[in-house]
């Protein structure tokens, strides 16, 4: 009976010991923020563009914008930019060179403007 409280109270004090490091420790997981960008044509109904690749900056992150037109990136707060070449009629190509500061925890949303007519 004798061993089976001790090894009671050394189970709880390790419990205890790891509970406190793990509740004041740097979390690392839950440091970040969403950025989503969204690259859509220029008329009324802003129908999505597939396909663009764009590129988060510093880190070079790059993702293609999917069939609803949207890249999503998990990035830690900061300061950062969001380079892209979107397709246009006309001036033939926006580039897109947009600065970007995100928050922890933050969900910010950037629109990047294209024509569908030259793809």
């Amino acid at each position: 009976m004798k061993e089976f409280r001790i090894s009671i109270y050394l189970v709880s004090m390790l419990f205890l010991f790891f509970s406190y490091f793990s509740c004041t420790g740097e979390s690392t997981e839950f440091d970040t923020a969403s950025l989503l960008v969204y690259v859509i044509d220029n008329d009324q109904q802003e129908t999505p563009i597939p396909g663009v690749e764009v590129i988060v900056t510093p880190g070079n992150i790059i993702k293609k914008s999917n069939s609803k037109g949207l890249c999503r990136f998990e990035l830690k707060p900061g300061d950062y930019y969001v380079d892209a070449k979107v397709c246009c009629i006309g001036p033939g190509w926006f580039l897109y060179h947009e600065p970007v500061n995100i928050s922890l925890n933050e969900s910010k949303t950037l629109k990047l403007h294209g024509c569908l007519s030259c793809l």
